[in-house]
């Protein structure tokens, strides 16, 4: 009894309120063998760590297993433990539009897995970063469904 009286006392003063969940998700296509991750990766670091932490979770998709001469049981394993991460995020539609390409990251709405911004290679880390300040403002202050930018910066789906 004496635990729950603490706890309530603490949440209602707001000293045991747990980390809330980030306002924006990156969810990045990565590949160790990626060259194109190689420069887009530390790019996505530097302007993530612009913000306080917490507030923007970078989430890999990581390939790095998937081999040319990976089995078709050994391949499909992988692509279903991918899509399976990729669900926990509420981005599942983004492993059915690009799973398996590298090099390109999707800043989603943490809530809804909104999709409102694209990162690739070409970006460098200040442009990434003023993107993740418009993608946060859009998550935190945006209406459900209404977040994407009237500009749209992802490339098309390879499928789905």
């Amino acid at each position: 009894m004496r635990s729950l009286i603490i706890s309530v006392f603490l949440v209602f003063f707001g000293l045991g309120q747990a980390v809330s969940e980030p306002a924006v998700k990156v969810i990045n296509f990565t590949a160790d063998w990626c060259p194109n991750c190689q420069i887009l990766n530390p790019r996505l670091d530097e302007a993530i760590s612009a913000f306080p932490i917490g507030s923007i979770e970078r989430v890999d998709l990581d390939v790095t297993s998937i081999r040319r001469r990976s089995s078709a049981i050994e391949k499909a394993a992988l692509e279903t433990k991918l899509l399976q991460q990729a669900s926990e995020h509420k981005a599942a539609y983004l492993w059915n539009w690009y799973g398996g390409l590298t090099g390109l990251a999707v800043a989603v709405a943490a809530d809804t897995g909104e999709p409102i911004a694209c990162f690739m290679r070409p970006m460098k880390a200040d442009d990434i970063k003023n993107s993740l300040k418009l993608a946060k403002i859009l998550a935190e202050r945006g209406k459900p469904g209404t977040r994407s930018p009237e500009r749209w910066d992802c490339p098309e789906p390879l499928r789905g």
